[in-house]
């Protein structure tokens, strides 16, 4: 278990640096595995003195992250020690340690309730009675700014300076900053908060359903229905997933494998399913070397309203792409189908199949893992931010610069680990 804090300077208390480093690193594992974060979205800090700060290095996997890779921040003006760039978000922990002499741990998570409700740009006015301990009456929320900017940072602070009781603040279309006393208090603040949030949107179905018990299966057929688009399928199209080497893509479908000549269309080792067409089709597209079908109930739902899906989550328009849009699958015309989808994820990461779900692409089980994670977590802000009737979106401006930025610089430095 992690140390209280080390040693007292006037009214601060901080870790020893050395200690500081290992906790950071042992926290962003922990929230790795908790699911507060994936990949390297988010970001730890810990305090060593009145002055400066420890905190986790900008695009670099937490799995692999040593103590050696944690650096030293002044939290007056966020210079810094070393060659090693640390997080870009360094400015909104440097703002929760100058407003806050008692606190001694932060993390900023992308945790998926709490973000979700972050959507609306909603405070959360009265806490439940269950969570007030940890969260206090009232965890309000932080205007939009695009991600890594000097703006967020004001925002941040804004909101940390008008609302000086409270240790947990969502942050619009992006996430949370929890500030605690301690390692623990961090995490606990983190935890209670998704709880909360997830609460928040359960009872805001139940409300506006007159439900009286809630389901995950009823909160989306409220949804469709809501929105014209009928109920859940009871049966959906096995769309594969394959990988891709040279001149040729190994496609499973079901419990059959087969490879398939990219140039021709043709099976290699046996007859080519008609959903080979649509992997051919994105190859021949995008450079990558993965397609995954996603089958999860929200993503399939979606995929049932037959639009394109706007980004409401930075991380949606860095991974995914500026928009997903919605192809048919029409069993008779294959060939039609495999060229809309072609085109429809040209420049992007997914395209959704109507009532189908969706195809992912990438290059690496690491890709795949996160666009799995961002397009559900994505798929289900769609869902209750529309029962919430405050579906709000990212500025298109600001989703074309972070994916360009994301595409030149993030995905190459996170796959050199």
């Amino acid at each position: 278990m992690p140390p209280v804090c080390l040693y007292r300077k006037g009214t601060i208390m901080a870790y020893e640096i050395e200690e500081a480093k290992r906790i950071v690193v042992e926290a962003g594992k922990k929230l790795v595995e908790s699911g507060l974060i994936a990949r390297t979205w988010g970001n730890v800090s810990a305090r060593i003195s009145d002055t400066q700060f420890v905190i986790t290095p900008s695009g670099r996997a937490y799995e692999d992250l040593t103590p050696e890779e944690i650096v030293v921040v002044n939290i007056d003006d966020c210079s810094y020690e070393g060659d090693i760039k640390p997080s870009s978000e360094k400015g909104v922990h440097a703002a929760a340690y100058r407003h806050h002499p008692t606190v001694d741990f932060v993390i900023h998570t992308h945790q998926r309730y709490a973000t979700i409700v972050s959507i609306t740009g909603m405070e959360i006015r009265n806490v439940y009675d269950e969570y007030r301990d940890v969260l206090g009456p009232v965890v309000p929320c932080a205007d939009y700014a695009m991600s890594t900017t000097n703006s967020l940072r004001k925002k941040v602070e804004m909101c940390i300076m008008m609302n000086p009781g409270a240790r947990a603040i969502m942050m619009m279309h992006h996430g949370t900053i929890c500030m605690g006393d301690s390692y623990d208090h961090a995490f606990a603040l983190a935890e209670t908060l998704e709880k909360c949030c997830e609460k928040v949107i359960k009872d805001n179905y139940l409300r506006h359903s007159w439900s009286n018990v809630y389901s995950d299966d009823d909160k989306r057929n409220f949804f469709l229905g809501k929105n014209l688009a009928g109920t859940m399928p009871q049966q959906i199209c096995d769309l594969g997933s394959s990988v891709r080497s040279g001149d040729k893509f190994t496609l499973t479908v079901g419990d059959t494998t087969v490879d398939v000549d990219i140039e021709t269309g043709l099976g290699i080792n046996g007859i080519a399913p008609k959903v080979a067409k649509l992997h051919r089709a994105i190859y021949d597209t995008e450079d990558c070397t993965k397609i995954q079908h996603m089958k999860t109930p929200d993503v399939v739902a979606v995929s049932c309203l037959g639009e394109t899906m706007i980004p409401m989550i930075d991380d949606f328009a860095q991974i995914v792409g500026l928009d997903v849009k919605t192809c048919p699958w029409i069993d008779g015309d294959t060939d039609a189908c495999a060229k809309a989808v072609g085109k429809a994820i040209d420049g992007r990461n997914a395209v959704l199949i109507q009532g189908n779900g969706a195809l992912i692409t990438g290059n690496s089980d690491g890709d795949m893992n996160a666009l799995d994670i961002i397009m559900d977590k994505g798929a289900q802000a769609v869902i209750d931010c529309d029962i919430f009737n405050r579906p709000h979106y990212v500025p298109k401006a600001e989703c074309f610069l972070m994916r360009t930025v994301y595409l030149a610089k993030y995905s190459k430095k996170i796959d050199e680990k």
